[in-house]
């Protein structure tokens, strides 16, 4: 739904993805925000409106807008195909274009992986009635094979199919772990953690461990050589401002993020 809705905000595959990997990042550090776990699709879609907003700011690597990918055909297609391809594809993009914004975002929320209107509601924090009607508007003026194109090219786009979106998503959230802790009661004592691959290590004191994500909470860092364990301490703003040591059930120290 995060990627949809950026989608129907920017109007760019690519811009979409890019949006909703840092929507599901942003989210997760700011998770402790979330008074009320109910509220939490509206909570999300506000996040990922502020992302589509930030892309839309700031400068951006050359993409491909609508009209451009109305014309992009895979390497894989013969002629034929890619010709019937792009014919539909440009077809789809013109009708899409012509849409308002929210006809356009209860549309592709409800095509991209036939989200339930209850469901659109509570994302988009409308009564049920509003999504019931724009979705009628909006299907009144896109004929069945237009919206068939485009659930199809849709569906064809969306980064979870791809495993690399989950692995974006996942070294996002490892990289604000990463950096130099100072240990309040001992200052000469510096543990840094850094990101290798796919996995988080741990080096100070002349150890150097690896770290796994605990199952059952979002703050905390395993040892896996022995029991220890790294309970971080969020600011306001969500951002991971200190790590408390433990091992073997014992509170070992308290120390500092500096970078």
């Amino acid at each position: 739904m995060a990627y949809a809705c950026a989608y129907a905000v920017l109007g760019d595959f690519y811009l979409a993805e890019d949006a909703a990997q840092e929507a599901f990042i942003s989210a997760w550090q700011k998770l402790s925000q979330l008074r009320q776990p109910e509220a939490f699709p509206g909570w999300f879609r506000r996040i990922v409106l502020t992302e589509c907003n930030r892309l839309s700011r700031g400068k951006r690597p050359r993409t491909l807008s609508l009209d451009e990918g109305a014309n992009l055909h895979t390497l894989l297609t013969d002629p034929q195909t890619a010709i019937e391809r792009d014919e539909l594809t440009k077809a789809v993009f013109m009708a899409i274009k012509k849409l308002s914004l929210n006809e356009r975002m209860v549309v592709v929320l409800f095509y991209v992986k036939e989200y339930s209107q209850n469901e659109i509601s509570a994302f988009l924090d409308l009564p049920l009635t509003t999504v019931a009607k724009r979705l009628y508007s909006a299907k009144v003026r896109l004929r069945a094979m237009i919206i068939d194109g485009f659930k199809n090219d849709l569906t064809a786009h969306r980064p979870s199919r791809n495993r690399s979106f989950a692995e974006k998503v996942k070294a996002g959230i490892y990289d604000e772990y990463v950096g130099q802790y100072r240990f309040e009661l001992r200052p000469e004592l510096i543990v840094a953690i850094k990101r290798e691959g796919d996995r988080l290590l741990s080096e100070g004191g002349g150890q150097r461990n690896e770290l796994l994500a605990a199952d059952d909470t979002e703050s905390e860092l395993l040892t896996r050589e022995f029991d220890g364990k790294g309970e971080f301490v969020r600011n306001k703003q969500g951002r991971i401002s200190h790590l408390i040591y433990y091992e073997f059930g014992r509170e070992m120290g308290r120390a500092k993020k500096l970078c």
